[in-house]
């Protein structure tokens, strides 16, 4: 619990402002070379970041929507432009060819860059608005997709290809979906009802598995997000209503109940996310709705810990007078330290708070930004340093 926590507040310390800165069909699959792994599978970082470097710039030219920080946050780069509200970038990722990144905001804006983070170059815009999320393949492409769609894009240097159509209507919109680390047609995901689909041709058709947990839980009941593990595509962990959260290891066919909180505790779990180090740690914000009725700590609101793959979930981090956990918040663990988690909260008022929080030494630090919120997080894989940041600018 954080009242444990020792905590390290790092008052004062953001974005220096500067004039003219922000704001603080297809081809076959291709061999998978070792310049082409991607930079988001924790098993290949230290490889993959061989052919990357740091960004070598002090000022990144661009809208002012993307940045990197070398000190977790405390200080940003400053950019040429400033980004215009309203802007979410609510993607952002390196891409398995070296120095490569994509990002993506709610408009469907595509931005690229070629030199580590350096200049970001606008290409493309997707057809609608959304909170789009970007999916790295091993052969340097990405899979775009927006929360609760019912199609996914594939991005491939400046081309973008349309997916069919699935029946959303029946199966659900996508909450979560993810590529195999060895095979980048291969997509997996997962439904608002829980159904995971399997697609085996780059997102032009899916198949679903198994039962969908809504449908058998009850209408009243939602997945608020879901993750899957890149490396075991059976291991699946949902957030829910009441129920907290469930878990699959046989790739949606059959769903177990989380336990957290007390036996009988509802609990709404929302923003999910596994270590890309080791998928038995999962994070969960969550609600417990039981806490909140009793006056308990933080309003019951947390952010949960599992070493057991969302099996079970222990409370690591409180709301507080310093710490606010919202619905859908971003929650961002290391891939360089299982330890390490970050986490945010913003608004057009308090601004930026990025939270880091090391769950072996219980300390929590917080580092201010004077955008209106950070909606991604992305790490540089040849810099261990290196972070870039996503902003979001809504006044």
């Amino acid at each position: 619990m954080r009242s444990l926590v020792t905590l390290i507040v790092a008052a004062g310390l953001g974005l220096s402002l500067v004039p003219g800165t922000a704001r603080a069909q297809s081809a076959a699959p291709t061999a998978r070379t070792a310049a082409a792994r991607t930079a988001s599978d924790p098993a290949d970082l230290e490889r993959s970041g061989f052919w990357w470097h740091r960004p070598r710039c002090e000022t990144v030219t661009g809208d002012g929507s993307v940045s990197f920080t070398r000190d977790g946050g405390r200080t940003v780069a400053p950019t040429t432009g400033v980004l215009k509200p309203v802007t979410y970038v609510t993607g952002l990722t390196p891409l398995a060819r070296p120095n490569h990144l994509l990002a993506v905001d709610d408009r469907g804006r595509l931005s690229r860059s070629r030199d580590a983070g350096c200049t970001w170059d606008a290409f493309a815009a997707l057809p609608s608005r959304g909170t789009w999320s970007i999916i790295p393949t091993p052969d340097g492409a990405a899979y775009l997709w927006s929360f609760r769609g019912d199609r996914v894009y594939r991005v491939d240097g400046t081309t973008v290809s349309e997916g069919p159509a699935f029946d959303a209507e029946r199966l659900g919109g996508l909450v979560t979906l993810t590529a195999d680390r060895w095979r980048p047609w291969h997509l997996r995901g997962v439904t608002k009802l829980g159904r995971v689909l399997d697609s085996r041709d780059g997102g032009r058709s899916f198949r679903p598995i198994g039962a969908a947990p809504v449908e058998d839980a009850g209408p009243h009941y939602l997945v608020y997000d879901a993750k899957i593990a890149p490396s075991r595509p059976d291991h699946i962990v949902l957030g829910m209503t009441d129920l907290g959260g469930l878990t699959s290891t046989d790739g949606g066919r059959t769903w177990r109940r989380t336990k957290i909180g007390r036996p009988g505790d509802r609990v709404n779990g929302f923003t999910i996310a596994m270590s890309p180090i080791d998928p038995r740690i999962v994070f969960i914000q969550g609600l417990n709705v039981t806490e909140l009725d009793e006056g308990g700590p933080g309003g019951g609101r947390h952010l949960y810990r599992s070493a057991d793959g969302g099996r079970s979930f222990q409370p690591v981090v409180d709301q507080d007078a310093q710490v606010t956990i919202t619905n859908g918040g971003l929650v961002v663990p290391s891939p360089w330290d299982r330890d390490l988690v970050y986490f945010e909260y913003g608004d057009p008022v308090v601004r930026t708070e990025l939270y880091t929080y090391n769950t072996r030494t219980r300390q929590l630090s917080i580092t201010r930004d004077p955008h209106d919120g950070i909606k991604s997080i992305a790490f540089n894989p040849g810099a261990r340093d290196v972070m870039y940041l996503g902003f979001i600018e809504e006044r």
